[in-house]
């Protein structure tokens, strides 16, 4: 899976950030346009910002779509947190080449992205990362296996976990790169340092055994329930205690969740958040 954040211009200093509120990660959740659906399309290529469509123009024709959809998503729901325009929204790195919002840093956004599927977490707790994974049949789950589990977990993995889709397997990769993107690490970092419990379930709480450098860290991962055929989570490190996932479609745009000195209830969001998807997932202690 591949990760991407944004910066924003920066803007003077206010007494309340826009964002979720305190203990709350928001995952929304894009389905990648299939045929027949160019309108949708290009909505999402109006929200890309130049350089996205350069990139778009030189991809190979099978990964244009998910990558449009994908990166339309980021903008947009970027932008509706940090109250900016999508065009505004533009991209940086920063320490291990993980990006993120400048001006505003405390405003964590993350990106995953797999066949049929986007997800955008935003959350102002802690270093947040997010990763979704397609089921699909494996040529060499032996290898995916000695990719994805460390050898305490390869001796204790148990034949239920072993069907012909190997979903349990897809869970572990899930929770391991969600948590490798909330370090910064992504795809470059060793998914057998990470150890995780999922079990065999596809929604709720998972413990964080250990993680790189993560000693003095509280993580809280949740398994984002998207269905039969994907397995997602998200982790934040020192928050993210409730999870809230809503629905997006390809290129819309997303009303800003209020100010947390709206009168509004701040952890009910409006317009096409669409609360009555609202998935509250329990915190679970690490």
């Amino acid at each position: 899976m591949t990760q991407a954040m944004t910066q924003v211009a920066a803007r003077p200093v206010t007494a309340h950030r826009p964002g979720p509120p305190a203990g709350e990660v928001h995952v929304w959740a894009v389905r990648e346009p299939g045929p027949g659906q160019e309108t949708a399309l290009w909505r999402c290529l109006d929200l890309l910002s130049p350089d996205e469509l350069r990139r778009w123009r030189h991809m190979v024709p099978s990964q244009r779509t998910l990558y449009a959809s994908a990166h339309a998503a980021l903008r947009a729901v970027t932008a509706a947190y940090a109250r900016l325009t999508p065009s505004q929204v533009t991209f940086a790195a920063g320490k291990l080449g993980k990006p993120y919002v400048s001006g505003d840093p405390g405003l964590r956004v993350s990106l995953a992205h797999t066949e049929g599927m986007s997800l955008v977490a935003v959350s102002r707790d802690g270093p947040t990362g997010v990763d979704v994974e397609r089921i699909r049949p494996l040529r060499d789950p032996a290898g995916l296996r000695r990719q994805v589990l460390s050898d305490h977990e390869a001796a204790q993995w148990p034949a239920d976990r072993e069907g012909p889709l190997n979903s349990g397997l897809f869970t572990h990769w899930a929770c391991k790169e969600a948590v490798l993107k909330a370090l910064g690490s992504g795809l470059a970092g060793d998914l057998t340092a990470v150890r995780v419990t999922p079990g065999a379930r596809r929604a709720g709480p998972v413990r964080v055994q250990s993680a790189p450098g993560s000693a003095a860290r509280r993580w809280n991962l949740q398994l984002i329930d998207l269905g039969t055929e994907f397995r997602a989570a998200v982790a934040v490190a020192g928050g993210g205690d409730v999870v809230r996932v809503y629905p997006l479609e390809p290129g819309d745009r997303p009303e800003p969740p209020p100010l947390p000195s709206s009168p509004a209830t701040p952890t009910t969001p409006t317009g096409s958040l669409r609360t009555h998807f609202t998935r509250e997932i329990p915190p679970c202690s690490s």
